[in-house]
Parts: structure tokens; sequence; C-alpha cells
């Protein structure tokens, strides 16, 4: 943990320091690396995944960095974002049934939010950078592994032009059975350079 908190104050300082250095706003790549959780789904009604959404105590976290992302903005407020996780479940269905495996492989579509609001309201914050994904992925569990359907939501806030906190979260849902419905959700710290044209920022074309 110590060594995580190390790394943690260097990567900020880099990003300030990369902030200074810029030479415009517009930075089409984004990488990220921070925690994931996956939260496998207690029932097929409802109230009873919502139920199993906003709780936590069923989450699966690693106590290390466990997901790393790399993104290119596209235009038009859309992004492609490439994605790999590592978690250790613990709990499946009750509280240490498990010990099982788990990893991800993820390529995504994001949609900045502000795009939208930009062309209703005609004003965003550059600050603060919503969006929705769509997109596909391989996922492992223990000795089973299969294709999966992506959907959910997140949202950058930028500390500086290159540093932020990304926060993002979603279902994946399967096609065969072999891995069963779950979410998961992340929260990392996303670093955005590149720059070299007026058409995207890494994350939204403002």
């Amino acid at each position: 943990m110590k060594h995580l908190k190390i790394a943690v104050m260097a990567l900020f300082t880099f990003g300030m320091v990369a902030n200074v250095n810029a030479q415009d706003s517009n930075n089409p790549w984004a990488v990220s690396f921070g925690f994931n959780s996956v939260d496998f789904r207690g029932g097929p009604s409802i109230s009873e995944i919502a139920k199993d959404y906003l709780g936590t105590s069923d989450w699966n976290v690693l106590p290390s960095v466990s997901r790393i992302s790399v993104e290119k903005y596209l235009k038009n407020g859309f992004t492609l974002q490439v994605a790999g996780s590592l978690n250790k479940i613990e709990t499946f269905r009750a509280k240490d049934d498990s010990g099982e495996m788990y990893s991800a492989f993820d390529v995504n579509v994001k949609y900045d939010v502000n795009k939208m609001v930009d062309m209703v309201f005609g004003s965003t914050t550059p600050y603060f950078d919503p969006y929705v994904y769509l997109g596909v992925g391989y996922t492992s569990f223990g000795d089973n592994g299969e294709a999966m359907l992506n959907a959910g939501a997140g949202f950058n806030v930028w500390f500086s032009e290159s540093l932020g906190l990304n926060v993002q979260s979603g279902a994946k849902r399967n096609f065969t059975g072999k891995v069963a419905d779950h979410f998961q959700h992340s929260l990392g710290l996303v670093l955005r350079f590149g720059g070299t044209g007026a058409d995207g920022d890494g994350v939204s074309d403002k």
C-alpha cells in the first residue's frame, strides 16, 4: 500500500508537469490505471438486480492496480476504449464461496454526453466529462470464458489539462451462459496526451 501511495503521488506530480509543458488542449490519447470491482448478479428480477447493484457487500476487489485502459479519441464525441482487468472472486453468490481468478479484455465505444448537452444548452464545464459506452469483450472466470456484451456509463473529473480521475460502472451480459452476468465498476487515474490538432482531446471534442 505504501508503494501504491508513492506511485499515485508520482503520477500526480508528472501530470501537473505535463500540464505546464502542454502546447495545446487537444489530446486524443488517454491511458488510465486503477482498481476494478466485480459484482455477480444475485437474481433475474429487476428488483433483485437493482438491490445487488446498489449493495457493496459482495464486491470483489484486488488490493492492487487491477485495471488498465488505453483510449483514442475518434470524432464527434466518440472514443475507442481498450481495457484489460484482473480480479479474484471471493464472493460469487455468497461470501467466501469462490476463489477463482477473473480476467477481462474489453473493447468499448464511448460517447461524450457533453456533446449532447452542448447541442441542447450551448455550454458545458471542461472539468467534468460524463459518458456512456457500449462494447464487447472476452471474460474468463475460473475454467470458463466467453464473449460478453458491455454497456454502462462513467465520467472523468479533470484536475488539470492532462490529469484526471475516472469512474466507470457497467454491466457485462453473456451470450452462452458460460460466465454469469455481472457488474464491473472501476476507479482510476487518467492521463491524456498527444495533441496534434483541433479535433479531439482524448475524451471530448469541445
